[in-house]
């Protein structure tokens, strides 16, 4: 009995020892609004959009403390449809991010699984990033808007002197329809931070990358007439990405150029964009946001304003107000604002009222 008892109180002390090693948290964001849209294939739409300025997730992150400053860590995230329930990226249990890493405070981390690529870290460089989805390139070409490869494997380095780096690799066997590659993946970054000052460069190449021609605006993509349901597999997708953000006082300012080139059958284009703009917080609770984008593709240009409004309650609820208006110009070139359908003419209108919730 004396025995038995020992044991017990000796798997009490490790369970109470693991468990204050380790831990488990449940995090998400809900986003919805109403969205207008003054020219939507020829007409003007009002519809209920969710995850426009924050995507839905709902996911668990977790890790434990190996000792030494040494961890294992890691995250299972899933989107959805605030206003059907249904499942996000394709119907997949955890579509926006799963993997499994370890690291250690002086050599950095390593993971494994579905992960956003490091062009999604450029994102913290769009200037009015908080307006939301609308305020990216048309089509995404440039994957600002966060786009993910399975079978990726990512290294991080540790921060020193202000700088941190990071590589990626991702094969491609067995990539599946859910990804945003069916060939091999290669992606890699260099941040740096100096008080009020950050900046950033991006390298992503993709070999046989899906990419959303149809929403461009444009009357062809690399030779071949689009509709704007037409899926192109490329042959390669190749993106540069360098921004930068200043903030003084009560103001921000950012600039972001992404420069995208895509390979298909023999044909080759370059899509460059340009985003600038800033913040003003007029109270810590207040912010107003705008930007100015320029996007040049083949013979084809798009001139883009954005602004916006946001309000918070709290730290983890907001709402806000986005608008949008571009004007596009070229043979056959007409607007279309990300996430909407092209418009009939060369010009565009959107504005959205939301409500965002983090947890």
């Amino acid at each position: 009995m004396k025995r038995q008892f020992a044991a017990a109180a000796a798997l009490s002390v490790v369970a109470a020892t693991a468990s204050a090693q380790s831990s488990v948290t449940l995090f998400g964001s809900i986003d919805n609004g109403l969205t207008y849209v003054n020219n939507y294939g020829g007409h003007s739409l009002v519809k209920m959009q969710d995850g426009i300025n924050k995507s839905n997730s709902l996911g668990l992150t977790g890790a434990e403390d190996l000792g030494g400053g040494m961890r294992a860590f890691f995250k299972l995230e899933n989107g959805f449809g605030a206003n059907t329930g249904a499942l996000g990226q394709g119907g997949l249990m955890f579509g926006k991010q799963v993997y499994v890493g370890i690291g250690q405070l002086s050599a950095g981390e390593l993971t494994l699984g579905r992960q956003y690529d490091f062009t999604v870290l450029i994102e913290h460089y769009l200037p009015c990033l908080n307006c939301g989805l609308f305020g990216v390139q048309n089509a995404d070409f440039d994957r600002v808007s966060g786009e993910r490869l399975n079978n990726a494997v990512q290294y991080t380095t540790p921060t020193i002197a202000g700088f941190k780096a990071g590589a990626m690799y991702a094969f491609g066997q067995n990539a599946g329809a859910s990804s945003t590659n069916t060939g091999r993946a290669i992606s890699a970054n260099v941040q740096y931070t100096y008080g009020p000052f950050s900046a950033g460069v991006v390298m992503t190449d993709i070999n046989k990358a899906p990419m959303l021609a149809g929403l461009l605006g444009a009357r062809t993509v690399l030779g071949h007439g689009v509709t704007p349901w037409t899926v192109l597999l490329v042959d390669n997708q190749r993106i540069l990405g360098l921004g930068a953000t200043y903030s003084f006082g009560k103001w921000s300012a950012a600039a972001l150029y992404t420069n995208t080139r895509i390979e298909l059958a023999g044909h080759a284009s370059t899509d460059q964009v340009l985003h600038v703009g800033g913040d003003w917080h007029v109270r810590p609770n207040f912010v107003l946001a705008a930007k100015l984008s320029f996007d040049r593709f083949e013979q084809s240009r798009w001139y883009t304003a954005t602004a916006g409004i946001d309000y918070l309650l709290s730290k983890r609820t907001d709402v806000y107000v986005d608008l949008d208006a571009q004007k596009a110009s070229g043979p056959g070139t007409v607007a279309s604002i990300a996430l909407t359908a092209p418009s009939s003419t060369s010009r565009q209108f959107v504005s959205r009222v939301g409500i965002r919730h983090l947890f």
